[in-house]
């Protein structure tokens, strides 16, 4: 009865396949009166020699059909088919030549889009149709837009699109105000928050304690002063936003003289903001000019009838909490908290 044996395992690595002789002339003798198991998977010489040779090639192709019907876990590590190198690389290839088509594809319509130019013309007709709340995104539309947007002309037509004579306004709104180009930028946009109505009802429509404090932290403190007012004392912080700029080494000349006097863009209160404190009483506090707000506190006073706002000033910027601090505010029944940057129409400071 034929049988088949397994001979020993290839150590080459990669795939390797099991060669399984089976001939007509081994006999259960040879595997049941084995001496000794290892041996089981050795032939004598002479059992060898007297094989078919003819019937090894038709063995080897049942022996890999059947191992092709084995479960995965009667399998061993090498007869799982591991991917060759070669269909890797072509994997490989094919990623790559499909990545270079969509960039390829990319850089076309990139290209084709930089390649559509408008004249400026265009740009200065419908800069007469921009609203002013809308004009930080027409100036991020394209090169064109944003050179509008530093025209004298831009802001001046801005400006007599909306205005309207009204009794009480303050001089800095009036049109009189607007023939100097030095500063313009900056004189236009605080008078439309007083003669547009959307950004009017901006910097009107806030309560007593709705403006957030908190939003003032790492602002250096300029000035602080205090006077009396409807419904008590008005201690009043002025903070700037520090900056980064770098002082530039190139000397002074005449014509940097002239552009200082006709800067449209002039403004020395940019980044600007005036914190307004409203208290019942009045307390004495320690000067804080120069130093820079690390923490904010509001919390309720005494009572529970009002709030109280503490401030923290350091010469630097820390992000402990409990970290110790000598210049600390106390501002205690506190009846309104208000921020007025810039240009809010209460802000003290007018150029």
């Amino acid at each position: 009865m034929p049988k088949g044996g397994h001979g020993p395992k290839s150590k080459k690595s990669g795939r390797k396949n099991k060669v399984t002789v089976v001939t007509a002339d081994f006999t259960v003798n040879d595997f049941a009166d084995c001496p000794r198991p290892q041996a089981c998977s050795r032939l004598k010489k002479s059992i060898a020699s007297r094989s078919n040779l003819g019937v090894i090639p038709k063995a080897l192709a049942e022996s890999a059909k059947r191992e092709d019907d084995l479960d995965w876990f009667e399998k061993d590590l090498e007869d799982f088919v591991i991917k060759d190198d070669v269909e890797e690389q072509e994997e490989d290839q094919a990623t790559s030549k499909a990545s270079s088509h969509k960039t390829r594809k990319k850089n076309n319509s990139e290209s084709e889009c930089s390649r559509r130019t408008y004249p400026e013309d265009l740009w200065h007709i419908l800069a007469d149709y921009i609203d002013p709340e809308d004009i930080g995104s027409f100036a991020g539309i394209c090169h064109g837009t944003h050179q509008v947007t530093y025209l004298s002309s831009f802001w001046r037509k801005l400006y007599k699109r909306y205005y309207q004579e009204q009794p009480g306004l303050p001089e800095h709104v009036k049109p009189t105000s607007m023939e100097r180009l030095h500063g313009l930028r900056a004189r236009v946009i605080r008078a439309l928050f007083v003669v547009y109505p959307p950004l009017a009802e901006r910097v009107q429509s806030k309560g007593p304690m709705e403006d957030e404090p908190h939003s003032l932290k790492g602002y250096r403190c300029l000035v602080m002063w205090h006077q009396p007012g409807l419904k008590g004392w008005q201690f009043c912080f002025k903070f700037q936003r520090p900056t980064l700029d770098t002082l530039s080494s190139r000397r002074a000349s005449k014509m940097d003289v002239y552009h200082g006097f006709n800067d449209l863009c002039y403004n020395p209160e940019a980044g600007c903001s005036v914190l307004q404190v409203t208290c019942c009483h009045f307390s004495s506090d320690a000067a804080v000019m120069g130093l820079l707000l690390t923490q904010v506190y509001v919390t309720l006073s005494t009572g529970f009838r009002h709030h109280r706002l503490r401030l923290h000033f350091d010469t630097r910027v820390t992000n402990s909490h409990n970290s110790p601090c000598d210049n600390v505010v106390v501002l205690d029944d506190v009846v309104s908290i208000r921020i007025f940057k810039w240009w809010h129409p209460s802000y003290p400071f007018i150029h």
